[in-house]
């Protein structure tokens, strides 16, 4: 099992004391060193308020915060958790990828998905409804980019002709797809790289636009159809998937259940599960480090012995 560790800024508005270069190196440093080996930022320009409100969170630009990590550190994966490609010119975000992938040395993981909220799509001038066709057409766009040879594209809002985008990144970074959908798993079985289920209680209704993914068992189903699928495109190969639990409580508070935790870690591996993603938990950056130092003993040490 390997570790993503998540930045601590899912709440609103943003702790202070964690907007400085200083706390976003520290933090990176602290994961590497506690044996995380991924980095992740969310992604969210301008959530409707209602949603900030009712249970959402801020973020800071997922590319940005993860340059800051990137120059701190020299091991972690780059993640983007997720990127929304209809809200970004795919030209644009081929630059920004490959810039932060070549700079980096190649460790970008590009973690990608088309996003719920229609309040930030009308606020970004970005059709709701367009939304898949504009997913499959950025992907298209990332990479013949990518390839750093002319090329012409005509898109459904832009076109581009006999042009060609340089630096190319080290390596052409991974596609990890995040949803629970079909659609996505599909797209997943057809030319991903990775799969980011994400959890979705029912008690929450609709809420994130998403199938509802609360238990192992859910899990489990939702895998089999990704299976299925990889079968029906006649892959072989394997995929990362990331998923998280909560079994156990919230790690650092007095009433956490150590065991617990680690018994559905080894649970969701056997379902196939690679990565687990951890967000940062702390209300200050020295409890943050604090804690993460401790995850890595207590969890990450033990599920590599």
């Amino acid at each position: 099992m390997k570790f993503a560790y998540g930045y601590p800024f899912m709440q609103c508005p943003p702790n202070p004391e964690f907007l400085s270069a200083d706390a976003i190196a520290q933090l990176g440093q602290a994961a590497e060193q506690a044996g995380f080996s991924a980095a992740f930022f969310t992604e969210h320009p301008i959530p409707p308020e209602k949603w900030r409100q009712s249970g959402g969170h801020d973020a800071l630009d997922p590319f940005v915060g993860l340059s800051f990590c990137a120059a701190a550190t020299s091991q972690l994966a780059l993640l983007t958790n997720l990127t929304v490609l209809p809200y970004r010119n795919p030209l644009l975000l081929a630059k920004t990828t490959a810039s932060l992938d070549v700079l980096s040395g190649g460790r970008v993981i590009l973690g990608v998905g088309t996003g719920y909220l229609k309040g930030e799509y009308k606020a970004l001038g970005v059709d709701f409804e367009e939304r898949n066709e504009l997913f499959d057409e950025a992907v298209e766009v990332l990479r013949l980019a990518w390839r750093g040879e002319p090329f012409s594209y005509v898109g459904r809002h832009f076109s581009v002709r006999d042009s060609a985008s340089q630096p190319t990144p080290a390596r052409i970074p991974p596609f990890w797809l995040g949803g629970n959908s079909k659609l996505t798993r599909r797209r997943v079985a057809q030319w991903g790289q990775g799969w980011m289920p994400m959890p979705n209680p029912r008690a929450l209704g609709d809420r994130r636009r998403s199938a509802h993914l609360e238990t192992n068992e859910d899990l489990k189903e939702m895998l089999r159809y990704l299976h299925e699928q990889m079968e029906i495109q006649g892959r072989n190969d394997s995929i990362d998937i990331m998923y998280m639990t909560f079994e156990g409580g919230m790690f650092g508070s007095a009433d956490f259940n150590l065991q617990a935790h680690l018994e559905s870690i080894a649970e969701l591996e056997e379902l196939g599960v690679n990565w687990l993603a951890a967000n940062a938990v702390g209300s200050s950056l020295n409890e943050a480090l604090e804690q993460t130092a401790l995850y890595g003993e207590a969890i990450i040490s033990a599920c590599s012995s």
